[in-house]
C-alpha cells in the first residue's frame, strides 16, 4: 500500500463522530497573547449525544506571530446543549490548545462551542448533530459484516462514502480487518475511540477490491470505517476481522497506537538495508504531542529512527539509550500532523533476534 497515496483521507475521516460522554470548565488570558485560531477543523461531523470525533485545537500566538506557551484557554459550549470535558485548558510549547472532549446534545440540530483567551475574539467551532457520520454499526471481533455503500450514508469531504462500525478489542495485540466488495474500489481505515485515524489501507497487493489493515493496539473500543478509494462509489461490501500472533515482517505496514508493548523479533525476512534487518511501525502523529519508543533487546544492539511518512529523512535516532545499555530510546515532537514512520533496527549487518517494542 502506498501510506502517502491518499493522505486527503486523514482529514477526511478524521470528519466522523464516535463515542462517549462527559462534562467541563473554565480559563483566563495567557500574557502576550494577540490572537487565537484554529488549527482544526472548525467545522465537524457528529451524532445526537456521542462524542465529536476531531477534538477543538486552537493556537495562541504573540505580537511577533510566535506560539504563546502557557496561555488559559477557554472551551465552553454555547448552543446545542452538550458539555466538554478539559474546558480549561492551557496552551503547550507550540502554543496550542485541544479540548478534553466535547459530546453534543441529545437532540439533533446544530451545536457550537467556543474557545477563548483574554479578551481577544472567540473562536467558534460548529458540529452537525445529526450527521449520519456520526452513526455506528457493531461489529463483533472475529466474525464478517456485510454491508452497502449508498448515497444516504456519510459523505466524506473528499466525495466518498463510508460506513461506520463499532468494535471492542477485548485485549493488547495485532488485529487484522479487512474490507472487500465486488464492484468498487474499497478503502478501510480504523479509528480510536476519539476519532482519531489509526490507520488505513487501499489495495491488498494488486486487488483493488480487497483492502487490508494490520494494527497493534491496546485493548478497547475502535471504530472501522468501511470507505471507497474513489468517490461516489457505491455497492455492496463485506468486513470481517481476526487476531493474530504473526510478527511483523516483510516490510509490512503495520499501523500503531501509543500504549503498547509488543514481543517481535528482526529476522532475514525483514526490511533490509545494506544487510541490516529492521521493522517499519506506522503511527499517525498529532502536532505538538510528543511520542517516546523504547527498543530493548539482549540479543541484539538496537538502533531506532523516526522519519516522515513520505520520506526517508530521518526526524530522530538513538543506538544507545544510556551508557550502560545496548537498548534503545527516542523521543519526539512533531510539528506537522501526518503519518510517521519507526524503524526498530540494528546497527550491525546480519544481527537477528527477539526484541520488545514500547510506544508511548
Amino acid at each position: 500500500m502506498s501510506r502517502m497515496r491518499r493522505l486527503g483521507a486523514l482529514a477526511a475521516l478524521i470528519e466522523v463522530a464516535v463515542l462517549a460522554s462527559s462534562c467541563g470548565d473554565s480559563s483566563g488570558p495567557g500574557d502576550g497573547a494577540v490572537s487565537i485560531s484554529a488549527i482544526s477543523s472548525t467545522t465537524i461531523a457528529g451524532a445526537p449525544g456521542g462524542q465529536v470525533a476531531e477534538l477543538p485545537s486552537v493556537v495562541v500566538r504573540n505580537q511577533a506571530g510566535q506560539p504563546v506557551a502557557g496561555a488559559r484557554v477557554t472551551f465552553a459550549v454555547e448552543t446545542g446543549g452538550g458539555a466538554v470535558t478539559g474546558g480549561n485548558a492551557t496552551t503547550d510549547a507550540s502554543g496550542i490548545a485541544t479540548v478534553g472532549s466535547w459530546t453534543l446534545g441529545t437532540t439533533a440540530g446544530t451545536n457550537t462551542l467556543t474557545a477563548t483567551t483574554g479578551n481577544l475574539p472567540p473562536v467558534t467551532f460548529t458540529a452537525d448533530g445529526s450527521n449520519p457520520c456520526g452513526t455506528t454499526t457493531a461489529h463483533i471481533l472475529g466474525t464478517t459484516t456485510s454491508g452497502s455503500l449508498s448515497q444516504q450514508d456519510c459523505q466524506l469531504s473528499d466525495g466518498t462514502f463510508a460506513d461506520f462500525y463499532s468494535v471492542n478489542l477485548p485485549t493488547a495485540g495485532t488485529y487484522i480487518f479487512t474490507q472487500t466488495a465486488a464492484t468498487f474500489d474499497t478503502f478501510i481505515a480504523l479509528l480510536t475511540p476519539g476519532g482519531a485515524v489509526v490507520g488505513i489501507n487501499d489495495d491488498l497487493g494488486t486487488d483493488t477490491t480487497r483492502s487490508s489493515l494490520k494494527v497493534i493496539v491496546p485493548a478497547g473500543n475502535f471504530v472501522i470505517a468501511a470507505n471507497s478509494f474513489n468517490p461516489n462509489a457505491t455497492g455492496n461490501y463485506t468486513i470481517s476481522s481476526a487476531s493474530s500472533t504473526a510478527e511483523v515482517t516483510a516490510c509490512e505496514d503495520v499501523f500503531v497506537l501509543r500504549g503498547i508493548t509488543t514481543a517481535q523479533s528482526l529476522a532475514q525476512s525483514d526490511c533490509a538495508l545494506n544487510g541490516v534487518f529492521g521493522d517499519e511501525y506506522v503511527i499517525v502523529l498529532f502536532a505538538g504531542q510528543q511520542v517516546t519508543v523504547t527498543m530493548n533487546s539482549a540479543a541484539v544492539d538496537a538502533y531506532l529512527e523516526i522519519h516522515p511518512g513520505s520520506s526517508n529523512a530521518i526526524l530522530a535516532s538513538n543506538d544507545n539509550a544510556d551508557g550502560s545499555t545496548t537498548n534503545a530510546k527516542v523521543t519526539y515532537t512533531p510539528t506537522t500532523t501526518d503519518f510517521y514512520v519507526i524503524t526498530a533496527r540494528t546497527q550491525a549487518a546480519g544481527s537477528t533476534g527477539a526484541y520488545t517494542l514500547t510506544i508511548q
